[in-house]
């Protein structure tokens, strides 16, 4: 019987579901050269079943109740602050309250104290902001299918999101579905390696001498919903804000260079979604529909089944949101049309990155400079250039 060792490692997402469902644990997570985290078989422990061939969702497909027509909106939070805490229109957290409020369970991305993306169950909306805003890191679902899976059989009320592999990842284990369970699956460019993102922590600290204390993506307070920055806050509790031309980490993931090697053919970047609701920023909304643009981010959001219309049906009250197509949406964003273009020099970017400083790899990997265009954007204020957008806008 053949297991997952069949498997081309350039087409696994790392989502950890043969990890989960071997009925012997002989499957084991091991990080790969990169950075990347990819499945290992134990043939001594192997019994043969072929459970993790079968159910691996890259060599299957997982079938969605898609509904005949999907529903396609413009949406931002009517809460402000919550709007503002998220990286576009912050639906996410209005789909996380209402599970809360039912005493349901959320599951999500989150940084631990070590900076580490990674898949967590939050009970509560105390809990929630841990799950809020981007991480542009591969996140570890660790054991969650296995405790989301738990909690779906003891009647709790369950949202799962993540990335499309992860959601196709998880319904693989489950292989039923459940009425409790709403998946969200997020408009992915790619996930870079999480051994990167750590060398660029690091070397933040060198030159700072200082730790940091918490990571922001696309932090609102510092920059538009636009801006792919971050905020750094120290441990002294002093911040600082990294432009995305800054970050040799963000300005090569927003280039394509550093993506895991399966996301350049990835099978989920369609309009045919895995998830219940999808959900990804709204751009050219200021060139779709001006009067619905707004400065703390709006959200394109795409309900795919049954029980994502009903769900949006229950939440809706709390969202103002406008009609929209799909086409509308996949105009802006490249990853509901294809995958992210593989750079001709992505074979390379990830070569000897143990074993080099990162102001070394940085030049001769990922040949990273500051532009002039980085430095002029940095220098003039948000508000002369909303200026200067709507100049251009109006043609005046």
């Amino acid at each position: 019987m053949e297991n997952i060792n069949k498997l081309d490692k350039n087409n696994c997402t790392g989502c950890r579901m043969c990890e989960q469902i071997c009925p012997v644990k002989a499957i084991e997570m091991i990080e790969n050269k990169e950075g990347f985290i990819e499945p290992r078989v134990n043939e001594d422990k192997c019994i043969n079943c072929g459970l993790c061939f079968k159910r691996c969702p890259q060599l299957n497909d997982v079938k969605n109740n898609r509904l005949d027509e999907i529903k396609v909106y413009a949406a931002k939070n009517k809460n402000v602050k919550e709007q503002k805490e998220s990286s576009s229109g912050g639906i996410f957290s209005i789909l996380a309250n209402y599970v809360l409020e039912n005493k349901g369970i959320v599951y999500g991305c989150a940084f631990n104290s070590n900076l580490v993306a990674e898949h967590i169950a939050i009970k509560s909306k105390e809990e929630l902001y841990k799950l809020r805003g981007s991480k542009y890191i591969q996140s570890n679902t660790q054991n969650t299918f296995s405790e989301a899976r738990n909690d779906l059989n003891n009647d709790k009320l369950v949202l799962y999101s993540g990335t499309p592999c992860q959601i196709a990842g998880l319904k693989a284990f489950l292989d039923k579905d459940y009425d409790n369970l709403i998946t969200v699956d997020l408009v992915c460019h790619g996930v870079p390696s999480p051994k990167l993102w750590k060398k660029q922590l690091e070397e933040l600290e060198r030159k700072s001498r200082k730790k940091i204390k918490k990571i922001k993506f696309r932090d609102k307070d510092s920059h538009n919903w636009e801006d792919y920055g971050f905020s750094i806050v120290w441990e002294d509790n002093k911040n600082k804000y990294i432009p995305s031309g800054y970050s040799p980490y963000i300005k090569s993931f927003l280039e394509g260079k550093i993506c895991r090697e399966c996301c350049y053919q990835c099978k989920y970047s369609k309009e045919e979604r895995v998830g219940d609701i999808t959900v990804a920023d709204y751009w050219g909304i200021e060139k779709e529909y001006p009067d619905f643009y707004d400065k703390n981010g709006v959200s394109a959001v795409i309900i795919n089944t049954k029980r994502g219309e009903l769900i949006f049906e229950k939440i809706n009250c709390k969202i103002s949101y406008m009609n929209t197509t799909l086409d509308n949406v996949k105009k802006y964003n490249t990853n509901l049309r294809n995958p992210t273009i593989r750079p001709t020099d992505r074979a390379d970017v990830y070569k000897n990155i143990e074993n080099k400083n990162f102001r070394k790899y940085i030049k001769e990997n990922l040949k990273y400079k500051k532009e002039l265009k980085d430095i002029i954007k940095n220098k003039i204020p948000d508000k002369i250039k909303k200026y200067i957008k709507g100049v251009l806008k109006n043609g005046v």
